[in-house]
């Protein structure tokens, strides 16, 4: 095992990385003083894990790092790499080749690698043991070392006899197994008064455990079913809260959604009353052409109408004359019927009297053969008796004629009749048309007055719905602006207080003080100054500045509170916050006099703040004797005024000292808190002022609004009832029309019915008259009958004898001419019936014709009626299609408004839905936040006992769920598990725990006790077997490096003897070790005595005794033959020499004889300064160079 390579950067002297290969013999590194070569063994010994900055010959361990020159800079960090070969596994480790790496950083970091594998201080250490090269080794020598061997105490030698001897490694196990005793006795003294202590506590607690034991049973069933029966109302509580939330959510957007829907809807209403206005115009223009076109189809429909009432009269009279035709036709026909009847029984009379007369005939031959005698006065009674019945027959008939006449009069009559009550039924008709004419003309006055009273009303509701519309937008665009003005200031105040509640600006002492207060975990604290004053806007920044750093200081009740918040401060290392005592703080000198005339002095500092009277001597203290002026001019020249005795301060916040020194420019980071304060007081008044301006506007708003409502609703109701009155005028002044010609048309009608009364009244007296001449003579016929029956009388009595004689004869005859009479009577009667009806039937035919030639007449006056109504039907249909056309346009533009109408009612209608939907949504919403701020809240309320009760949150609660049977149950015995933890009384949970500890304690004790007397006994067994083994191996390699001492000083002196020796032989692991040395030609004398060449070349000899003894695996010499002379340095060098087949050498020198023996050499050079350079040179090549060039 060698040393190969040494890698250094950044180490001392050497800035840049430099790789030093060493031969396998001896390497030597030569070079002026001060040039850096000692710090190549530095960093051999810091590399190998040295702690001492003594050792590396530096103040501080940074020293070892770079630390700049004139033309380089510092650097941050410094590093070396030692590789050795270690293929003969002479270190404990499994790497043929292992690479020790150390780096540091000015920070402190010291960094350890074993092939690049990140290793403690302690690793190192522990490889490097035993071998020579560790930290008390004898590896590395540097400069002054040699002779510290000799010059040291004997007890102190030890170190590298022990390094030596091998034994350091079971010296470090045997102090840690003392340590290890040491601290096992400790142990053991502790644990057994800890177990005395453990067995008077067992007792009590185990009293205590069983009865806590029994409640943490109950409390573990009450907490299973109270967690489960609250988890359950989570539950439900989770579902009504989603449900509510969504609920809550909808209602929020169907909301939003209304609100947009409404303002459209009122953007549509707003439109579509615009554009029913446009429409209103154009009806009541189009509406006036119409009325003017209907006027004059009014006029021509009421010619027409004239003339059709004409017509119909006309033809009522036709109808009437057609009816009295078709009645006489009837009695025509009843009369034709009666001419039949009678001429039949004119044909029967005519064949009876054929047979009467051949009966007479034949009787009267028989008479007149019978007798003869009475034929004179029988042909005169006969001639009598048939005049006499010729006159009865035609009185008979003149009284046939007096019925028939009789009759007709009676038809007359009864047609009287009729025409009278159809004159009293027109004639009241007329009286009740006449009524409703005069009606009519009231309902045209009142419909007229209506619209009058409509159109002003409307031209009045026009005018207050535009001045209620324009305080309405007023009013909305008012509150419109309120709102977005309370929007804003609510934001900025939220956003201010949150400020002051997170106490922002203020250093974070302040805040974690603060916040520790109002937990309660600190008293006595009243605030910073800043929050503890108020003053107004215009001074805020003069006081924020007068104050300074102070706005952050806190005030205190007393010393000790801000005491207690120091320490909390401290504890937490939340850093560092100044506090005011109330009950220590001094006021400042506030007596200045000020000189001269100042307009611009605002006041002193304490006097423009307000603050509570208990703080006044914290106020003072900071603000006394610090005037305020306008600005920096008026400042500048108090100050020189008043000698500069006191701190002047400006609105804008320039500062001017006692001392004179000026402070001003732009506000520092502490500054606005009072401002802030200031903004909040006055953004909350202003938010308040804003609020009842809202409430205010909003309520005039409304009232507007309602105004508004009323107003269009009552224009509303006037257009109706114009239109109404419009429609009712236009209806009744067309009837009156029509009802003028209706009038018209009963008049005519009775006119024509009176004429015809008046006419009847002349045929019946006529009909009198021919009745009177009639009866007359048919009385004169009668009176002819009777004088001829009289005479026929006489003529009877004359014959007495006669008829006697012939009376049955007679008889017949008589009878025969009585049928015969009779026959004939009623059969001119029936003749002149004939004649009479032939007659009637002719006048009937007359009349018929009469009245045919009237009904030609009058239907000739309907055809010439019809003709004009026809001429009047085109003029009208003209008028007509104009007023079709305008009536169209009118029913286009009523349609279009009535669709407007509709669409804006529907508007409107969707419209107060829409605000009936966002006043139920509103409170809706206002339910349901409630609703869900509720569920929240018992939310919260079961959470937090969750939390309280048992510590649990909902996710954890989740693993004591179970499926309860019934929650009213799961409460029963809830209150039984209540009930029976109530009768345990007071209980110690924590006895549980603290049996269950103390019994593990005591037990852990027992066997700890147990454990530590065992291994109290393994430690001493320890101890023992490696103070034994220590003595044989220190005693047997004692002797060795004894003998090799003596053979070496031999050697290197030339003659002489030297040997070692221990104090106490007894004690070979602690006794001192004395070296005993006598020089060739000289006594034995002490080693104090010798010449310090003497003595540096005697270590020698002892370094190279142990050395053959215990080689290393490389050795750094450093100058230790500085005080040899000449020849001496030859006798080390070639002693030297022999020691490198076990021994790699790497020696730092001035003396050429030394240098002679080494195989490579380094030259150091500080060609720049503070900056060390290497030359390499290998001796051994260039000797066997320059042979080549000798031969």
């Amino acid at each position: 095992m060698y040393l190969k390579s040494l890698e250094v950067q950044g180490f001392k002297s050497f800035p840049d990385k430099t790789l030093i290969r060493f031969g396998d013999d001896i390497t030597a590194i030569v070079g002026p003083n001060g040039s850096g070569k000692s710090n190549i063994s530095d960093a051999i010994r810091w590399v190998m894990g040295e702690q001492s900055t003594r050792a590396l010959r530096g103040g501080k361990m940074e020293d070892v790092i770079f630390g700049g020159t004139a033309r380089r800079n510092p650097l941050g960090f410094c590093q070396v790499t030692l590789v050795m070969d270690n293929s003969d596994g002479g270190l404990p480790v499994e790497y043929s080749e292992v690479m020790v790496t150390r780096r540091y950083y000015r920070s402190g970091q010291s960094d350890f690698f074993l092939n690049r594998k990140a290793v403690r201080l302690k690793d190192i250490h522990e490889m490097f043991m035993d071998t020579g090269l560790g930290r008390d080794g004898y590896s590395v020598i540097g400069q002054g070392r040699i002779d510290e061997i000799l010059s040291v105490k004997s007890a102190d030698r030890r170190e590298i006899f022990e390094e030596a001897a091998g034994i350091t490694k079971f010296r470090y196990r045997k102090e840690e197994s003392e340590r290890k005793l040491n601290a096992c006795e400790e142990n053991l003294v502790r644990i057994r008064d800890i177990i005395t202590e453990l067995e008077n506590q067992v007792g009590p607690l185990k009293e205590q455990a069983e009865r806590a034991k029994s409640y943490l049973i109950y409390r573990d069933e009450m907490r299973v079913l109270e967690v489960n029966v609250w988890l359950d109302s989570l539950e439900k509580l989770k579902d009504n809260l989603q449900k509510a939330q969504t609920d809550y959510l909808n209602a929020e957007r169907m909301l939003s959604a209304r609100k947009r829907e409404a303002e459209e809807l009122q953007e549509q209403s707003n439109a579509l009353t615009e554009e029913l206005h446009l429409r209103d115009a154009d009806g009541e223009r189009v509406r006036e052409e119409l009325r003017e076109a209907e006027n004059r189809e009014n006029d021509v429909r009421s010619q027409i109408a004239v003339g059709q009432t004409h017509i119909r009269n006309n033809e009522d009279n036709i109808a009437a004359k057609l009816q009295e035709m078709t009645q006489q036709q009837d009695q025509g026909e009843n009369l034709e019927e009666q001419k039949r009847a009678k001429e039949r029984r004119l044909e029967e009379l005519k064949e009876q009297t054929v047979q009467l007369e051949q009966q007479m005939e034949d009787l009267l031959k028989q008479v007149q053969q019978a007798a003869e005698s009475a034929r004179d006065l029988g042909d005169k009674l006969a001639a009598l008796e048939a005049q006499a019945q010729l006159h009865q027959d035609a009185a008979n008939q003149h009284r046939a004629q007096i019925a028939a006449l009789e009759s007709g009069a009676a038809e007359i009559i009864a047609r009287g009749a009729t025409i009278g009550a159809d004159l009293e039924e027109l004639e009241g008709r007329l009286e009740e048309e006449k009524a409703k004419a005069r009606q009519l003309r009231r309902d045209i006055e009142e419909n007229e007055d209506k619209k009058a009273s409509a159109e002003n009303m409307l031209r009045g509701f026009a005018l207050r719905a535009q001045a209620r519309q324009k305080k309405v937008d007023e009013l909305q665009q008012t509150l419109e602006q309120a709102s977005r003005q309370s929007e804003i200031k609510t934001q900025r105040l939220e956003m201010l207080r949150a400020m002051e509640r997170e106490y922002e600006g203020f250093g974070q002492a302040v805040r974690r003080v603060m916040q520790a207060s109002a937990r309660r975990e600190l008293g006595g604290i009243h605030g910073p100054v800043s929050s503890l004053i108020r003053t107004q806007d215009k001074f805020s920044v003069a006081i924020e500045i007068a104050l300074g750093a102070a706005m952050q200081n806190i005030v205190t009740d007393d010393e000790q509170s801000a005491k207690s918040a120091i320490g909390y401060l401290k504890s937490h290392d939340f850093g560092r916050a100044t506090f005011l005592p109330m009950t220590a703080v001094k006021e400042r000198r506030s007596d200045y006099k000020i000189k001269g005339s100042h307009p611009g002095f605002a006041g002193w500092a304490d006097g423009l703040v307000t603050y509570d009277k208990q703080y006044d001597r914290v106020i003072r203290s900071l603000l006394a004797g610090v005037a305020v002026v306008d600005h920096i001019d008026s400042a500048i020249q108090m100050a020189k005024q008043n000698g500069y005795a006191f701190r002047i301060v400006t609105l804008d916040g320039q500062l001017i000292n006692p001392s004179g020194a000026m402070t001003g420019g732009s506000l520092n980071k502490n500054t606005g808190m009072l401002s802030r304060a200031n903004e909040i007081t006055r953004l909350a008044e202003e938010q308040k002022k804003l609020a009842s301006v809202m409430e205010e506007t909003a309520a005039a708003l409304k009232t507007a609004k309602q105004e508004l409502d009323n107003v269009t609703y009552e224009s509303q109701v006037a257009q109706d009832e114009l239109r109404r009155a419009q429609d009712a005028l236009l209806e009744a002044t067309s009837y009156q029309k029509q009802h003028a010609a209706l009038l018209d048309t009963l008049r005519a009608r009775v006119e024509e019915l009176e004429e015809e009364r008046d006419s009847q009244d002349a045929r019946i007296a006529q009909i009198n008259s021919k009745k009177k001449d009639l009866q007359a003579q048919a009385e004169a016929e009668d009176g002819n009958a009777a004088k001829l029956r009289k005479d026929a009388q006489q003529l009877t009595g004359g014959r007495a004898a006669e008829e006697s004689r012939t009376s049955r004869l007679t008889q017949q005859v008589s009878d025969l001419r009585v049928a015969l009479a009779e026959s004939r009577t009623e059969s001119d009667s029936t003749v002149t019936g004939i004649a009479e009806l032939e007659a009637l039937i002719a006048s009937s035919k007359g009349e018929l014709h009469s009245k045919e030639e009237i009904i030609a007449a009058i239907r000739q006056r309907n055809e010439e009626l019809r003709q004009t109504i026809a001429q009047q039907e085109q003029v009208a249909k003209q008028y007509a299609d104009e007023a079709a056309a305008k009536r169209e346009r009118l029913s286009a533009i009523t349609d279009e408004k009535l669709r407007l109408e509709g669409a804006r009612q529907k508007c409107d209608r969707e419209y107060r839905q829409k605000s009936d939907e966002l006043i139920n949504l509103e409170r809706e919403r206002g339910r349901l936040e409630n609703k869900k701020t509720q569920a929240e809240m018992e939310e919260d309320n079961i959470l937090q006992k969750l939390w309280e009760s048992y510590e649990l949150t909902r996710v954890t609660a989740q693993d004591l769920k179970q499926d309860l049977e019934s929650i009213p149950k799961a409460n029963r015995r809830i209150g039984e598990l209540r009930a029976a933890i109530k009768k345990l009384g007071s209980i110690n949970v924590d006895s549980i725990e603290e049996y269950a500890k103390i019994s593990e304690r005591y037990e852990f004790m027992n066997a700890q006790r147990n454990d530590l007397e065992t291994a109290k006994a393994d430690l001493l067994k320890i101890i023992g077997d490696l103070t034994k083994n220590m003595k044989d191996i220190f005693g047997t390699e004692f002797r060795k490096i004894n003998e090799t001492f003596q053979q070496t000083f031999v050697e290197i002196f030339g003659g002489g003897s030297a040997y070692l020796k221990l104090e106490d032989e007894s004690d070979l692991l602690n006794c001192g070790i004395e070296i005993k040395v006598e020089l060739p030609g000289k006594s034995m004398r002490a080693i104090s005595l010798l010449s310090g060449g003497e003595k540096a070349f005697v270590a020698i000899a002892l370094y190279f005794a142990i050395i053959k003894v215990r080689p290393t695996p490389f050795c750094v010499l450093d100058e230790i033959d500085a005080a040899l002379d000449d020849v001496n340095v030859s006798r080390y060098a070639s002693y030297m020499r022999t020691l490198c087949e076990s021994t790699q050498f790497i020696i730092i020198t001035h003396r050429r004889g030394t240098m002679e023996g080494a195989d490579i050499l380094y030259g150091v050079t500080m060609q720049e300064q503070g900056v060390t350079k290497l030359l390499a040179l290998h001796i051994n090549e260039v000797e066997e160079h320059i042979k080549e060039k000798i031969q």
